[in-house]
């Protein structure tokens, strides 16, 4: 019974944690795949291409030239995020 109490509680404790990891690091790597997409963008722009789109792994990340370029994309949680540089 204890070496069960044991185990819940390692466990337990454990869980939250590998979560916390897990979307982290699937923040990093939409992040990554936004900055990709800006220096895919920057190339285009050579070619007088000012705005577009690309798909990784079913999200879409959407880039425009203004005054600056920025690339949007909805994130894991559905929120919009925005990166941009000038």
């Amino acid at each position: 019974m204890v070496s069960l109490s044991i185990v819940f509680i390692i466990f337990g404790s454990l869980l939250p944690v590998m979560i916390g990891v897990q979307q982290s690091l699937q923040v990093k790597k939409e992040r990554v795949s936004a900055y990709e997409t800006l220096h895919e963008a920057a190339r285009e722009i050579s070619t007088g291409v000012i705005q577009g789109q690309r798909v990784v792994n079913g999200i879409v990340y959407s880039w425009q030239v203004t005054d600056q370029l920025c690339v949007d994309y909805a994130d894991y949680k559905g929120e919009r995020e925005q990166l941009c540089i000038d």
